[in-house]
């Protein structure tokens, strides 16, 4: 009987050094278990940040594109405004031209009015002097 006390006393003995391992495990799996809870937050933390991102970077590509559009018409309107300046340019050098050949024909007839002004004041000087009396 006495071997049975022993093996009794070894078994509880056992009985109690489970337990206190079992309470020191409980105590481990309370903090894993809230090391797991942090880390699920912190993961969804990190979803929401990417899900935030994900979304600012597709609005900045909808802005990027939107001024490319932008910036198309915009070097579309200075091709049309260059255009328009390039047309007008050349309408005034041909308008310039024209003014320039009525100007210089104006200025020829009146520089054919006057060499025939002064020739005939000459010829009517001559004769009036009588240079050419025989």
């Amino acid at each position: 009987m006495e071997g049975d006390v022993m093996e009794i006393e070894q078994l509880r003995s056992k009985q109690e050094e489970l337990t206190n391992q079992l309470q020191n495990l409980s105590s481990e799996f309370a903090r894993l278990s809230m090391a797991a809870v942090a880390d699920d937050q912190r993961f969804k933390l990190i979803e929401q940040t990417a899900n935030r991102h994900d979304e600012e970077i597709r609005q900045l590509k909808d802005s990027t594109r939107l001024m490319q559009v932008q910036f198309e018409q915009v070097m579309g309107k200075i091709d049309t405004l260059e255009m328009k300046l390039f047309n007008w340019l050349q309408q005034t050098q041909k308008e310039s031209a024209k003014e320039r050949t009525a100007s210089q024909k104006q200025w020829m007839q009146f520089l054919q009015f006057v060499l025939g002004g002064t020739i005939i004041a000459i010829v009517t000087f001559i004769f009036a002097k009588g240079a050419f009396t025989p």
